[in-house]
């Protein structure tokens, strides 16, 4: 009766402590996934920009954080503990590190889609807050227009090669009008109404548009390595150089541009 009386008191808060743990468990794992996503995405524009020690090191971090809650889930089903947990640990994240670096993982699609965020916030706040003071036709078609281009450079990114002329020139005539889109976006954020041109009211679509070149340079990287492709890469390379200078704000104006060509397509 005593081992029952002093046991019954603990029971009801148990259960709660329990649930209580499980969802902060859960929560903990939802937010370094999170982290682990933002990391690669860090990873992936340190990588297009050539700045490989940073790069590396957001792709450690990312592969930590992913694997966290695949450590615990190991911990939890298969009572790993101790030194083989953190062996589990240390070999998983060696393998995540290893998936991009080797070229099976293409961060391509994770960069358009997190491109496309920016966008859908901007547009739900403009309706929400500035009504009395909207954008542009032009400045919401060119964001649209770009915006709706992304997808497409994904499946580009991803190509593992192009097995025709016919399909490489269609592939650099999608990178070429996704560059004209994000140039056109550009030039229309610094000629809309001064309102719009603050630091603050740019950085979504400054984030965004970057996000959507970096997915753009991965694509290039993939269209270099195929010989029907490699001829018009530097043209679009210095198309995009110039896009990111427009983007940044810094553009040159249209009459002072030189003239970018881009090579024709071998086989064509």
């Amino acid at each position: 009766m005593n081992v029952a009386a002093q046991a019954a008191p603990h029971m009801p808060g148990s259960r709660p402590r329990s649930v209580t743990s499980v969802a902060g468990r859960f929560l903990l794992h939802c937010a370094f996934l999170v982290i682990a996503i933002g990391c690669f995405t860090a990873y992936q524009h340190l990588a297009v920009e050539g700045r490989s020690t940073a790069a590396l090191v957001c792709l450690v971090a990312a592969a930590l954080f992913a694997f966290a809650p695949i450590r615990d889930l190991l911990r939890v089903v298969f009572r790993l503990e101790g030194r083989a947990l953190h062996l589990a640990h240390v070999l998983g994240t060696a393998a995540l590190v290893v998936l991009p670096l080797s070229g099976r993982v293409s961060g391509a699609p994770l960069l358009t889609r997190t491109a496309l965020a920016p966008f859908a916030v901007m547009g739900a706040a403009q309706a929400m807050m500035h009504q009395g003071n909207p954008r542009s036709a032009a400045q919401a078609a060119a964001m649209q227009r770009f915006a709706a281009s992304l997808p497409e450079v994904a499946q580009i990114a991803a190509a593992g090669s192009f097995s025709s002329p016919e399909n490489a020139g269609r592939a650099v005539a999608a990178l070429s009008d996704v560059l004209s889109r994000a140039q056109a976006l550009g030039e229309t954020e610094l000629q809309s109404d001064p309102a719009f041109q603050s630091a603050l009211t740019r950085v979504p679509t400054r984030f965004g548009a970057n996000l959507g070149l970096d997915a753009v340079g991965l694509a290039l990287n993939r269209l270099a390595a195929s010989p029907l492709t490699a001829g018009a890469v530097p043209g679009l390379r210095a198309r995009l150089e110039v896009v990111r200078q427009t983007v940044a704000g810094r553009a040159t104006p249209i009459a002072h541009r030189p003239a970018l060509k881009t090579k024709s397509i071998k086989g064509k």
